[in-house]
């Protein structure tokens, strides 16, 4: 990166900023460090120390979602550079090249400060200061008539040269605006005969003259002087501090703590804009007192809260250094007693203090926070060391010694001193030095001290006494005077610790969410055990209402009391609350560091818990032999028999104390009971953090969780209160009853018939298990079934949230008028008055217009600006439009509106007025519906605050090139992008090439040129047709007939506008300009007036000014220097066609000294730049950071070093692919009205008189529309989703205050959110969704957060299946680590239960879903496949027996098997199931129902269905469960670049293999062989649901491929598949099987990081999985797993295992033994196989590689080619044993496939070492070159390694041949289907065939080479096929007579 300044690189001299004014751009060269020189783009890598995967080189290639910027302060001339090459008048620098300056002797005194010149960007401006203000010229009484508005005003031409600035989104590359106006005004259509500048103005219909108007112009008094760049801030008669002064007082603190100049300036001003915002709508002192009070010390200023929890008014450092920090708790408790300590107290006092401020003091403070906040760096994320650093800096600045000193602090001291230990600890607690790179450092979350660990030690003042030196002495014992001198001696690695251990396991669920698992766990208890009554009832039977045998001649029989035992039995799993509570209790220890308060707090609560379980659970042991009813004789009854045949007889006499007993046990059971529900209901009510806490009153922040930063949520209004109990209480409600009838009751059935059950042991056996495995198979599946029904019954309430939750937000949006079924409301006849009453600041204008001609203003600029997009055609313009028109009765002329207002209301009418369906449609209606709902008064635009549009980016495309559009992007696309956006907006492509053809026939007009049109009319009429059409031939193909760049400018950005770009994002958010100009414009007629009319130059600059006032536009482009030639070109286009949009970079200066790390600098620069000799622009601010900002993923990063360059009151937070309309846009005034700071305080918030304020609202959220949404149904899937979440499920989390921050579009407070740690976190991996912690962070410390229903911004979403999933992996994985941050543990341990719960669902309890969802399906695979088992080995009952009737035991056949039962309950899971995915697509459907109709809800999701968007769903499910699973294991969160173009590629088979095997193609097989077994032992229809949900799994990702079934690519597909895997062996490549397999073992493994000479691998650093994290997920359940499929491979056998031992003289088979030695024979022989092929590659590998290049290719494929032999072989094995019986031997293949999963899961995560470099080892195996791979003294434990790694992928290599083979041999099916490609992409694309993308063009030679391989590989396929088939069909039609040799068999069923 070039530096801005020449000179030589060693002596600093050159053109610094000393020289020039603080607007010119050259840098000051203390800043450069080598004065000039610099390095050329190309070698910015080669010197880059933080490497590749090391910092990510300012971050990841992803998209980013988020906003930043501003423009620069007014500064004068050499206001603070005094001289070259130095800082303020000389002061001595430490960051200039010779590295830090000794504390010395200053430099000078500080030069007099310079005046100001005025002289600006703006200073050639003339306006009128009194419209920037409150101008009561412009609200001067006068009366004009519509005549004298022209209501075309926006648009008419605005500068001598007639250029308009309201050129719209092309920029000056559009026909010009009068012949727009002429065409509207004349009512012509497309037929342009000559130049349309032949059109005199003079000509139109509206008036330009001034009427009546006064002319002010000569008027001095009625201006004030425009130099003034803070207008509201120039009155001296108001102000309390002069700018001037403002201005001292940043000099000065900059002198007196050594800030950066640039910083100084870009703080100053930051201030005075929002001073200048503030003062714009109430007096410039409220506006200082209430910028005082946000920031420093108002009620909910953070600096207030923290001074109070940290205690700083008791710091008295000369006394507490003699005190023993030992008794510092006991002191502070002492003086908490006090009542001067109380809250009450403090409060006062502070008030007190802060009201008897000077006006200097309070700009002094704002100032000082601004300026450390302001070069902060990364500090930033730290909200609290912010304040410690300041209040530091406030004691040092106040201190006499610094006041008298005269001598200024170097330049950089607060950098070098203060900030930079900070960063370089918190660098190195994430990264270290790994040969000369920064790498991350092998630590997990829980051993790395994040921002948050070290923002948590200021909290309170126990942790500031943990501030120490390197001698241990504490910073808090040295005077307050002198502390920000001792900062830099501060040993901070010391100093911090963990607050919270962010350990990677699933014990945070229980910690967190231990209410959820109390609710459900519990209450399944009570329903099980109420149900089960045959559990402690014999009689359960008898007492059946319906029982003959309960009845006696009528009446019902005397039974036995049964109540003791069923209570104290359902009081037992009360105690599982406490238990639960307990294990989340001890689980909580292993996050929480153990010391002191909370390790007593903790086991305190622990030792209540286990008290209230023992106090539930102790009585059962008494009430349980005590609870037999003593009336009766129970001794005869046999407990064994399913029923009972007799009544027990009744006790005449029964023993008096066995009575007393037994009442005695019966109360005790039911107070048991009653007392397990109270504590359950406690439990599940009160948050885990507050259970058995006392309130305390004094400031003791000790504790758990500090209330004040962690548990300060905002209270909900009574009303919302209402909703959210109302809403979980019926949520709840209906859960209890569904659940107990369709859960609890319908499994009394299958639950009595497997607990009763009794398998005779001498039926069955195995050699080594016996009978006791068998005779206990009905419990092992009764237990998996219970688990089943409890999984269940989570999802159960998940079903009916979503139901509910949506019931409620659809209601809410009726309350609100957002629905088109809204009866009362008339959307469009209204929308004229409700544009006037709701958009336009009405209320402040003295003398108002008629409510029309305002109306027409706003309506007719909103038209015209869907045309300038080309949404509408001038046809429907004019119909549209506002028109001017004679009237008939006194002939003036009066304004005309459009019929449309009336028409769409009445169905008489049936014009059109834009295109069905089309996106003007859906605005317009959006515009007007959102008008119906209700929204804050807007405020003049002079006096709406200042607001900032922040947008990040990083590599998302700018501005698509002509390349990009018209060419095909690969030889897989069919399409180009040009002709499939054609094909999705033809309406919109026509009125584009109407458009270009008027500005073709301007240019040609213009130049003497005879048009087309013209030239046809002098030809007859067929040949001027003829002419016509081949003329527009090139504008309807490319868009363009001439290759001008105006022209082929003009269709990029047309494809621009509807693609993902940065350039539709800039120029849809340009409209807040456009809107705020239109706005000041209609709302101030007599301004226009007064500057000479529409079209005049002084309004147009009258009206930049106040854009540029009131709206900035800053884009983060970290990368903007290291853009390529195609990206500096769209940026620079960009900042020409907006020269107010401002961009923030880094800039890399290279250290002087070898091996010094480089300075980064942020800075900022804009469209009025001065551009450089070198064609850089120079930038305005250059700040110096501490170090590389990118520390994280690189957004937050990116967001982090930009936001100081962000201006105004608040910020909207935008992505790189969103998009704006105008419409949308001049609602800006009402949204920011929605924080609720419109109306200013009337007395100083410090006065005691002062009323208490609400909780500030921190960040407004907006909705969104996907504008991706018609990209076929991939588009639309994720459209549906991003609409129901964002609208609304955030309509009622909004109400009910659980909506939390998700970055774009939303509005932040920017004081709110900067002082409290910024609008996003930013530790590397734990905050990779970074946006939501945000929103946390300002729910946890107070702040409100508001969904708004009337703003809308577009957004895009990704269109492709690998790039939706893609996303969904990315938001899975950062689910994963969101569950083990600090901020769940908070929500989770201390909301309230009913906005705990919504929180839940809403966030984590979604992904939880997910996961119980796929643990549902895996678990009733097991439960279907023991269901199976037991059918074809137990005898099963004959005849149809129902255990409905009570007296069903009396028709069964002894020892019979009742299946019955457990079908039906496979039947109705199924349904359940079913209903749980399904559920997901009833918020849609309701979303759209209500706002777009019936109709359209139908046929939307009609379409979603006809396109298998179930199957989609599926997917979706298990790629969200594997993301978040898999991070819980391994971690590794990270961006993932998804890529949002469209979809049109053709990806192969072996690409989409690789990247869904792991996720989902490997768990959709393993549960397929399951589903298979149970349709061959046991069909059911029901499971034809699972076939089609597993085949889904398997197929969906080439399903969504685009072409996937065009049978000549299908073809090659597999040849490349073939090709694929053999690949790679010789020679490392990338696009291999062997490349696959590696990286899926890299995840666990990780890479050796200490190789000498190593290079960092292409896929970066991977830390090695801890063994702790994986053990459960990764070695335990494959075990487990393993083990469940042999216990039923075996009990098959059991009953068979008795004939067996017959036969063979009473020795019994071990089919254990046999399904061991069939799973790891191949295993055994794949070692003897490799081992053998090593050598043989070791011994000729070398020789032969010479003249057989592919050597290690060919050994590799024999190898794994005589694997997939054996495989198939030990398969054959196995089906001969079984005696060609399928069934049996399918389950053997189970186990087989389970058993090997699980030895491979124990070789990989427990054996194999790290990785080894790229490649070298697989190549070296293979081809026997070990030599020359650096390898030295690894060479030989290498080798064993690899030896290992060579057996497991063996295993894997047949596995994934046969799992591809199968896939493609399905789908090789639909390949046979006529016109299956045109079906296929009409249901990817919905296209319809007449716009149906064309096949592939092809040479000659191309075409008879994929002819040829199509014809050979066919062949191939269809042979692999036939043989396939016949290997299976064959044996199971002929089954062969065919027996193994008798020992063999002997040996392989396990008799040794």
């Amino acid at each position: 990166m070039a530096n801005n300044n020449g000179g030589n690189a060693g002596s600093g001299s050159g053109s610094g900023r000393g020289q020039q004014g603080p607007y010119e751009n050259a840098p000051p060269n203390h800043y450069l460090g080598n004065g000039g020189g610099g390095y050329p783009p190309n070698q910015a890598d080669e010197n880059d120390p933080y490497g590749e995967g090391t910092y990510d080189d300012y971050g990841r290639p992803e998209s980013f979602d988020v906003s930043y910027y501003t423009r620069d302060g007014e500064f004068n001339e050499n206001m603070y550079n005094g001289g070259q090459g130095q800082g303020q008048a000389g002061r001595p620098s430490l960051l200039s090249p010779d590295g830090p300056m000794p504390p010395g002797p200053m430099m000078g005194d500080i030069p007099p400060r310079k005046r100001r010149s005025g002289k600006h960007r703006d200073s050639e401006i003339d306006s009128v200061s009194d419209y920037s203000v409150r101008s009561s010229l412009v609200r001067t009484p006068a009366s004009h008539g519509s005549a004298d508005v022209d209501i075309f005003g926006a648009y008419r031409v605005n500068n001598a040269n007639g250029v308009s600035v309201e050129d719209g989104r092309y920029a000056a590359y559009a026909p010009s605006t009068e012949s727009l106006i002429h065409m509207l005004e004349n009512k012509k259509t497309y037929r342009p005969t000559g130049s349309v500048t032949s059109f005199s103005r003079s000509a139109s219909w509206v008036s330009n003259t001034n009427g009546g108007f006064i002319d002010f112009q000569n008027n001095a008094e009625a201006f004030v002087s425009n130099d003034a760049p803070y207008p509201a801030w120039s009155d001296p008669n108001q102000i309390p501090l002069s700018k001037e002064e403002i201005e001292d007082v940043f000099r000065d603190l900059a002198a007196k703590l050594g800030f950066q100049q640039d910083n100084m300036r870009n703080m100053y001003d930051a201030m005075m804009t929002m001073l200048d915002s503030r003062a714009s709508r109430m007096s410039p002192t409220m506006a200082l007192l209430t910028l005082h009070a946000d920031y420093i010390g108002g009620d909910h200023a953070n600096y207030r809260r923290w001074y109070f929890s940290a205690q700083l008014d008791h710091d008295t450092p000369p006394v507490r250094e003699q005190i023993d920090p030992k008794q510092q708790h006991e002191i502070l408790e002492e003086e908490g007693k006090s009542q001067k300590d109380s809250p009450k107290a403090f409060v006062e006092k502070w008030r007190a203090q802060m009201n008897s401020m000077s006006q200097y003091e309070r700009a002094r403070q704002i100032a000082l926070w601004m300026l450390i906040w302001g070069e902060g760096g990364n500090l930033r994320y730290t909200a609290e060391l912010l304040c410690f650093i300041f209040k530091v800096a406030e004691d040092y600045v106040k201190s006499p010694a610094v006041q008298q000193r005269v001598e200024p602090a170097p330049e950089g001291e607060y950098l070098c001193n203060v900030v930079c230990p900070l960063y370089n600890f918190l660098r190195d607690e994430g990264y270290e030095i790994v040969n000369g790179k920064f790498l991350k450092r092998e630590r997990d979350h829980a051993k790395t001290i994040g921002y948050d660990d070290v923002n948590e030690l200021f909290w309170t003042p126990e942790g500031l006494r943990q501030i120490k030196f390197e001698d241990k002495t504490l910073l808090m014992d040295v005077g307050s005077n002198e502390r920000w001198s001792r900062m830099k001696d501060v040993s901070w690695k010391k100093s911090f610790t963990k607050t919270y251990k962010e350990r990677r396991t699933m014990w945070h669920f229980m910690t967190n969410f231990s209410r959820i698992w109390v609710m459900h766990v519990t209450v399944y208890w009570y329903y099980i055990i109420y149900v089960a009554d045959f559990l402690y009832d014999p009689m359960f039977e008898w007492h059946d209402v319906q029982s003959t045998q309960g009845k006696s001649k009528g009446a019902l029989v005397d039974l036995p009391s049964r109540v003791a035992k069923r209570y104290t039995l359902m009081a037992a799993g009360g105690a599982l609350a406490p238990f639960i509570c307990l294990l989340g209790t001890f689980a909580e220890m292993m996050f929480v560091p153990l010391k002191g308060h909370n390790q007593r707090a903790l086991w305190l609560r622990a030792l209540l818990f286990i008290v209230i379980l023992a106090a539930d659970i102790a009585p059962s042991f008494w009430i349980w032999p005590n609870g037999n009813d003593p009336n009766f004789d129970l001794s005869k009854i046999d407990y064994k028999l399913y029923y009972q045949s007799t009544a027990p007889k009744r006790i005449t006499s029964p023993d008096a104390g066995a009575m007393t007993t037994w009442k005695a046990a019966r109360a005790v059971a039911i107070v048991q009971f009653i007392y397990s529900v109270i504590f359950t209901i406690f439990m599940s009510i009160m948050p885990p953090a507050l259970m058995f806490k006392p309130r305390s009153k004094n400031r003791d922040g000790r504790g758990l969780i500090n209330r004040t930063f962690a548990g300060n949520f905002p209270p909900l209004k009574i009303a919302a209160r209402s909703i959210s109990l109302s809403l979980w209480g019926t949520i709840f409600l209906c859960k209890y009853l569904e659940s107990y009838f369709f859960l609890a009751l319908s499994f009394k059935d299958p639950f009595r018939w497997l607990y009763q059950f009794n398998m005779d042991p001498s039926l069955c056996t195995e050699k080594y298990l016996g009978s006791n495995l068998c005779v206990n198979q009905n419990l092992i599946t009764l237990g998996f079934m219970l688990l089943l029904d409890l999984v269940l019954f989570f999802l159960d309430t998940y079903l009916w949230y979503v139901v509910w939750n949506t019931v409620f937000s659809v209601a809410r949006s009726f309350y609100l008028g957002i629905s088109i079924w809204t009866p009362w409301r008339n959307v469009f006849s209204r929308l004229p008055k409700r544009i006037y009453a709701k958009i336009l600041a009405t209320a402040d204008m003295e003398v108002k217009y008629k409510p029309k001609v305002l109306c027409s203003q706003i309506w007719n600029a909103v038209v015209i600006s869907m045309y300038r997009e080309h949404l509408l055609s001038v046809d429907h313009v004019q119909k549209l439009l506002y028109q001017q028109v004679t009237s008939e009765d006194d002939g003036k002329r009066t304004l005309k509106p459009p019929a449309f207002f009336v028409a769409q209301d009445d169905a008489a009418f049936s014009e059109e007025f834009y295109p069905s369906h089309s996106e003007a449609e859906r605005r317009i209606s959006f515009f007007a519906q959102s008008l119906s709902s209700v929204l804050p008064e807007p405020v003049p635009v002079e006096n709406m605050p200042t607001f900032t549009v922040f947008t990040p980016h990083y590599s998302e495309k700018i501005l698509m090139s002509l390349r990009e559009i018209i060419r095909e992007s690969d030889q897989y696309t069919r399409v180009t992008v040009l002709e499939y956006l054609k094909a999705l907006h033809s309406d919109e492509w026509d009125n584009f090439v109407k458009d270009t053809k008027i500005l073709a026939e301007e240019n040609s007009s213009n130049f003497g040129q005879a048009s087309a049109y013209g030239q046809a009319l002098a030809q007859d009429a067929d040949k001027a047709e003829a002419k016509i059409k081949t003329d527009d031939l090139p504008f309807y193909t490319v868009g363009f007939k001439s290759a001008a760049p105006e022209f082929t400018l003009r269709t990029r950005i047309w494809a621009s506008l509807r693609s993902q770009t940065l350039y539709r994002t800039i120029s849809g958010f340009m409209n807040y300009a456009k809107a705020i100009k239109l706005l000041y414009r209609v709302e101030n007629p007599e301004m226009v007036h007064l500057f000479g009319g529409n079209g005049s130059e002084r309004l147009e600059q009258e009206l930049e000014r106040m854009a540029r006032r009131k709206f900035k536009f800053v884009v983060a482009m970290q990368r903007f220097l290291k853009f390529n030639k195609d990206e500096r070109e769209a940026s620079d286009f960009l900042m020409r066609t907006y020269p107010d949009l401002q961009i923030s970079y880094l800039e890399e200066i290279p250290s002087l000294e070898e091996g010094g790390l480089p300075r980064i600098y942020s800075c900022l620069i804009d469209g009025h730049s001065e551009v450089g000799p070198d064609g850089r622009r120079k930038p305005y601010y250059r700040i110096q950071l501490p170090g590389n900002p990118i520390l994280g993923d690189g957004k937050s990063d990116n967001q982090n070093h930009s936001i100081v360059f962000t201006r105004g009151e608040y910020l909207q937070l935008i992505d790189a692919n969103q998009d704006n309309y105008l419409e949308e846009c001049i609602k800006i005034r009402n949204i920011l009205g929605e924080f609720e700071e419109y109306n200013p305080p009337t007395v100083s918030p410090y006065s005691p008189a002062a009323e208490p304020q609400p909780p500030p609202v921190a960040i407004v959220g907006a909705r969104e529309y996907i504008f991706s949404e018609n990209v076929g149904v991939l588009g639309d899937v994720a459209a549906g989703k991003e609409a129901t979440f964002g609208t609304l499920t955030q309509r009622i989390m909004a109400e009910i205050g659980a909506r939390l921050h998700y970055g774009h579009p939303d509005f932040v407070n920017f004081i709110f959110m900067t002082t409290r740690g910024g609008i996003s976190k930013a530790q590397k991996g734990l905050h990779l969704n970074e946006d939501i912690y945000a929103g946390m962070n300002s729910f946890t410390r107070g702040g409100r957060i508001k969904h708004t229903e009337y703003f809308q911004c577009g957004k895009g979403r990704d269109l492709g299946f690998c790039s939706t999933l893609n996303f969904i992996t990315k938001i899975g994985t950062g689910m994963g680590e969101q569950m083990l941050s600090r901020e769940y543990y908070w929500l989770g341990t201390q909301l309230p239960l009913d906005r705990f719960l919504t929180f839940y669902y809403a966030h984590p309890g979604f992904h939880i879903n997910n996961i119980m969802i796929m643990s549902s399906v895996q678990l009733f695979m097991i439960c279907i496949m023991l269901i199976a088992s037991m059918n074809i080995t137990t005898d099963i009952c004959i005849g149809d027996i129902d255990m409905s009737d009570p007296n069903y035991a009396r028709y069964l056949t002894k020892g019979c098997f009742l299946i019955k039962p457990l079908g039906d309950w496979i039947s109705r899971t199924t349904l359940a199931i079913l209903l749980v995915l399904l559920i997901a697509f009833l918020p849609l459907f309701l979303q759209m129902l209500t706002e777009q109709g019936f109709a359209r809800a139908v046929s939307r999701l009609g379409k979603q269905f006809m396109s298998l968007s179930p199957l989609y769903e599926v997917q979706v499910t298990q790629v969200y469960f594997n993301s978040l699973m898999t991070n819980l294991s391994y971690g590794g969160a990270r961006y993932i670049g998804t890529g949002r173009g469209f979809a049109t590629s053709r990806l192969s088979f072996s690409t989409l293999f690789s990247r869904f095997s792991d996720s989902s193609i490997y768990f959709g097989v393993r549960l397929l062989l399951l589903l298979s077994f149970f349709s061959a032992a046991y069909w059911k229809w029901p499971v034809v649901y699972f076939w089609i949900s597993i085949a889904a799994m398997l197929i969906t990702p080439f399903l969504y491929n685009p072409h996937q079934f065009v049978m000549t690519d299908f073809i090659i597909d597999y040849r490349d598949w073939l090709r694929w895997l053999g690949a790679g062996n010789s020679s490392s490549n990338t696009n291999s099987w062997i490349s696959h397999c590696r990286l899926t073992r890299i995840r666990i493994t990780g890479y050796k990081r200490k190789r000498l000479g190593e290079k960092t691998p292409t896929t970066g650093f991977i830390s090695r999985a801890h063994k702790a994290n994986i053990f459960f997920m990764e070695i335990f359940m494959p075990i487990f797993m393993a083990l469940i499929m042999l216990i039923s491979y075996t009990f098959i056998h059991s009953v068979s295992n008795v004939a067996e031992a017959e036969e063979n003289n009473g020795e019994v088979n071990s089919t254990l033994i046999r399904i061991l030695i069939i799973s790891i024979a191949p295993i055994v022989i794949n070692f003897g196989l490799t081992i053998v092929f090593f050598f043989v590659s070791l011994s000729m590998g070398p020789c032969c590689a010479m003249c057989l290049p592919q050597f290690g290719q060919v050994i590799a494929g024999l190898v794994h080619g005589i694997a997939v032999i054996i495989y198939i072989a030990v398969f054959f094995l196995l089906w001969i044993l079984e005696g060609w019986n399928l069934t049996p031997t399918i389950m053997g293949l189970v186990c087989q496939v389970f058993v090997e999963r699980a030895i491979f899961a124990i070789l990989q995560h427990l054996l194999l070492s790290r990785e080894f470099g790229e490649d070298e080892t697989n190549v070296a195996w293979w081809t026997g070159r070990w030599y020359g791979k650096e390898m030295g003294g690894w060479v030989f434990t290498l080798t064993m390694r690899e030896w290992m790694c060579k057996v497991i992928e063996c295993s894997v290599f047949t596995a994934d041949v046969f799992t591809g083979h199968i896939i493609m041999f399905f789908l090789s099916i639909f390949t046979l289907v006529p016109w299956i490609d045109k079906w296929h992409s009409a249901m990817l694309f919905w296209l319809r065939p007449s716009r149906q993308i064309r096949p592939p063009i092809y040479s000659l030679k191309q075409r008879k080479q994929r002819r040829r391989s199509a014809i050979g590989y066919g062949i191939l396929f269809t042979i692999v096929f036939v043989i396939f088939l016949a290997l299976i069909i064959a044996p199971v039609l002929l089954k062969p007579e065919f027996s193994l040799p008798d020992t063999l068999t002997k040996y392989l069923n396990g008799r040794f």
